[in-house]
């Protein structure tokens, strides 16, 4: 028994694994009705947003800052990245199931038997050595169960990082808008101290005229009522740019640092001003959250699967191969080798119903999966929509609005002049400073839209994600 020969059996085994096959639907894509190409897509050559890294989109060299800050401390990406890594760990679990488990063992044991137990009727001391390996319980996966499981693992390891991706890319549009809007309120602070500081001028040529006979008491209230609305105009911006700080505060994990490179106007954001979008099959493809979609998709199929290979008996193995003796001397010389084999056969009888209940429900969550990818796809499509028809819209207010501040800038400027030389009213230069400060806060507010804009277009593009082919690599 000690010359017994392993190899035949090894390698029947091995041929039966390597055999394996798996019971996994064939996976196909969903067709999502979507047209080919984005109507407003106007800027038809240029880079494309999945090649794009945000440092060469965004111009601001303390947004840059602000936003390598909140990729290493943001809570909400922390905990997809850590979720991400969890689920690898998982699928690293699963595919080790394919291997056997393989342990050492070693044991010496010394007793003393009573002389009432003896069979010589003295007590005696016996003594014995063991060492060996053993597999405990590998499953023969011929009918795919294992694979099935670890592939599904695999789907959801490439979801958890598609997740990830997508709050990556969320957090950097998030803290971009943010920081668009921190720089809104401060140009409306400078914008309103102006109108400030020119309104107060004014007022002093009025008191004289007024003392003058020239104009009326009215309409010195009238000015005085422009300049603490010009006043309660700039605490209010006040208060947006520090809700805004509170904001990028929340988003970086701590306080804003003051050793922040000095920030460009709004005017200067962006180093590239359109985005060209593409055929809408490059999008969805860039898309994290539509990847995400698919790769759930994926892991529905894989888990259809397992549920066929329940119907199918299981086959595990357990054996050992070592040595033993009564002497530690002699544990690895003599005929003192030891080895055992066996093999059970679990045959599903009584648990038909169930196993079938299982398959159905495998089946109704790959149906579920396939309506959430299309959903996803839908929503997908809609948002780059939205940001391509918004954009093309937004250019055109942006520039009209521009004509129409400079316009009334040069209207009040005009009126002014008149006004110091008696030729035009109070009243015209009133309603000149209203419509050119009214002007001016149109073109910053559209302005800010213009730029949140331009990162929700980026984060619908893709946004130069590349991780796929780095999870794939991860994953072996």
């Amino acid at each position: 028994m000690s010359n017994v020969n392993f190899k035949p059996v090894l390698g029947i085994l091995a041929v039966a694994v390597l055999s394996a096959c798996t019971m996994i639907p064939k996976y196909e894509d969903p067709k999502v009705a979507v047209a080919e190409t984005f109507k407003y897509d106007t800027a038809q050559n240029g880079i494309q947003a999945a090649s794009l890294g945000w440092q060469d989109y965004f111009a601001d060299p303390r947004l840059h800052s602000l936003i390598d800050i909140a990729l290493k401390r943001n809570t909400d990406l922390r905990t997809a990245v850590l979720n991400a890594e969890i689920y690898r760990k998982q699928y690293m679990i699963a595919r080790n199931d394919l291997l056997p488990s393989i342990n050492g063992t070693a044991n010496a044991t010394r007793q003393r038997s009573a002389a009432d137990l003896s069979a010589t009727g003295r007590s005696s001391v016996s003594e014995a050595y063991t060492v060996g390996l053993g597999v405990a319980a590998y499953e023969l996966d011929l009918f795919g169960r294992v694979r099935s499981n670890s592939q599904a693992a695999l789907q959801g390891y490439f979801n958890s990082a598609s997740t990830r991706d997508a709050a990556h890319l969320t957090l950097v549009a998030t803290v971009a808008k943010a920081y668009f809007n921190e720089r809104y309120a401060e140009e409306s602070m400078a914008l309103a101290q102006r109108v400030l500081k020119t309104r107060e001028s004014t007022y002093k040529l009025s008191q004289l005229r007024h003392k003058a006979g020239v104009i009326s008491a009215v309409d010195l209230r009238q000015q005085e009522a422009l300049i603490e609305s010009a006043k309660a105009d700039y605490e209010n911006a006040v208060k947006n740019r520090e809700q805004a700080r509170n904001a990028l505060a929340k988003l970086i994990n701590q306080p804003i640092p003051d050793n922040l490179p000095q920030g460009l106007p709004l005017s200067k954001q962006f180093k590239i001003a359109k985005l060209p979008a593409g055929l809408s099959s490059e999008v969805l493809l860039n898309r994290p959250d539509v990847r995400a979609a698919e790769f759930a998709l994926k892991q529905a199929n894989a888990n259809i699967g397992a549920a066929r290979a329940a119907f199918f008996p299981t086959i595990s193995l357990t054996g050992s191969l070592g040595s033993g003796s009564t002497e530690l001397g002699n544990l690895f010389t003599g005929p003192n080798r030891t080895w055992s084999f066996g093999p059970t056969i679990t045959l599903p009888i009584f648990n038909w119903g169930t196993n079938k209940a299982n398959l159905d429900v495998a089946k109704l969550r790959k149906e579920s999966q396939i309506v959430a990818y299309e959903a996803a796809v839908q929503s997908a499509f809609q948002d780059v929509s939205n940001a391509l028809v918004a954009r093309e819209q937004l250019d055109k207010s942006y520039a009209a609005l521009n004509k129409q501040s400079r316009a009334y800038s040069e209207a009040r400027r005009l009126i002014g002049l008149r006004y110091k030389h008696g030729v035009s009213s109070a009243l015209d230069l009133l309603d000149a400073e209203r419509s050119s400060y009214a002007a001016d806060t149109q073109v910053l507010a559209i302005q800010l839209t213009r730029l949140e804009n331009m990162a929700d277009l980026y984060k619908a593009l893709g946004g130069g994600l590349k991780r796929l082919s780095s999870d794939k690599e991860n994953a072996k």
